[in-house]
């Protein structure tokens, strides 16, 4: 089993919009320091799983076929926010476990394409 860890930051990243921080200064001028939205990715015996989507670049990153599912852990849009870019794409299907929520950013539910939100109170066992 590994994980990477894709994105690490907060709703605003590092560096944060106009912010003059040492921290953020530094991550300006060294990309090595930059801290992307929430998303992991889990590679069990073969197959692997995104954890959050809230890269932006999900699309450019993997083949279509390389993701088994995604796991959501809530719908904030920095978790969520890399959907609205691949769910346009070609077959097939990705299946999302994510957690019962009403709205679930809305234009998500609304106009999924390919990606098959499955609400699950617990997440189901990888196998």
């Amino acid at each position: 089993m590994q994980i990477t860890l894709l994105g690490t930051g907060a709703a605003g990243g590092v560096p944060l919009f106009g912010c003059q921080c040492s921290v953020c200064s530094a991550a300006k001028s060294d990309p090595s320091l930059r801290r992307r939205p929430a998303s992991a990715l889990l590679e069990v015996e073969g197959a692997a799983y995104l954890i959050d989507a809230g890269i932006m670049d999900i699309g450019e990153r993997f083949e279509a076929s390389f993701l088994n599912a995604i796991f959501l852990t809530h719908f904030h849009p920095d978790h969520v926010q890399g959907l609205f870019h691949i769910r346009w794409g070609k077959e097939p299907n990705i299946s999302v476990f994510c957690p019962p929520d009403k709205d679930g950013c809305a234009d998500l539910y609304k106009h999924p394409g390919l990606l098959e939100f499955i609400h699950q109170k617990k997440y189901a066992t990888l196998k």
